[in-house]
């Protein structure tokens, strides 16, 4: 096991130049926990519901796509909090819950040749998980990094180092031994006070993934608290760097971003939010990035 502090890095800028709810006001996206870009669409993954919402671009038409019955919210206490995905070498699309409480132990996979998912028990590969961490998993970001997807824990707290990055093999999200190790401990710095903890990943080239990150003022894995801001770094043989998400104006963003999603070549791309409510929309946010991710 590695310890990683993250270091402010002057020379990287993360700012956020639009920001759109998404749906209707009577029948918003909710809950906006993960994003994956799909060629020439983005997946949105709901924390709270069997659904998924597909974003085409540039029209940005929404196309709604219920996992499992009804797709309908949940109450906390029943939702499946899927709240991390990657995209597979052949282009399955892999959905994780949190595995924060038992009901949220579950992955979908979607195949690129067929429009239904298939939800899994992944109780056993959660255990390794939990096992190699020594906790029990808050899972919020992955990215693909060649035979392995990295897993992102988000810390609770403020405890140092609290939050990590541990590996699983791919084959695991198949139907393969469910294994875990390669586990690295992180301080991610902090906003007036609030840790800052992990809320998704997006994978970069060579050795490298991209997080983003957020300072919510919350005791546990489970509650909700007021966020002070949040930030976008870069985990790299090393050590790890980041920068303050900022909007165009240069204020601090203080919405809940957690799924974040990039364009070809990484110099931009898009955030979603949570807000924490079933009353208001999730917010799609255009990114540009600046210096060295």
């Amino acid at each position: 096991m590695s310890f990683v502090r993250a270091t402010l890095d002057p020379t990287l800028a993360a700012r956020i130049v639009e920001v759109r709810p998404l749906g209707p006001p009577d029948m918003p996206v909710r809950a906006g926990s993960a994003l994956l870009r799909a060629g020439d669409r983005l997946l949105v993954v709901q924390d709270d519901a069997f659904e998924i919402v597909w974003i085409d671009l540039p029209s940005l038409s929404l196309d709604r796509v219920a996992l499992h019955g009804a797709g309908s919210a949940l109450p906390k206490h029943k939702k499946p909090d899927f709240e991390a995905a990657f995209t597979g070498p052949d282009g399955t699309l892999v959905i994780i819950g949190s595995a924060s409480a038992p009901q949220r132990r579950f992955i979908a996979r979607i195949e690129s040749s067929r429009a239904e998912a298939e939800i899994v028990d992944s109780g056993a590969l959660f255990d390794a998980v939990a096992e190699a961490l020594g906790t029990t998993p808050n899972i919020e970001g992955a990215a693909l990094a060649g035979e392995n997807v990295t897993l992102l824990h988000r810390g609770s707290g403020g405890a140092p180092f609290a939050n990590a990055a541990v590996d699983v093999p791919l084959e695991a999200f198949f139907g393969g031994a469910p294994k875990a190790g390669n586990v690295r401990r992180f301080d991610l710095g902090s906003i007036d006070g609030v840790a800052l903890t992990f809320t998704d990943a997006a994978p970069l080239e060579g050795d490298r993934l991209l997080y983003l990150a957020v300072a919510e003022d919350t005791p546990d894995a489970i509650a909700d608290g007021p966020v002070l801001g949040g930030a976008v770094g870069v985990i790299e043989p090393g050590g790890a760097r980041y920068t303050r998400l900022v909007l165009a104006s240069g204020e601090p963003f203080t919405g809940k971003a957690e799924g974040i999603a990039l364009d070809a070549g990484g110099r931009s791309g898009f955030l979603v939010t949570d807000p924490d409510s079933p009353d208001r929309p999730a917010e799609l946010c255009r990114l540009e990035l600046k210096g060295s991710f």
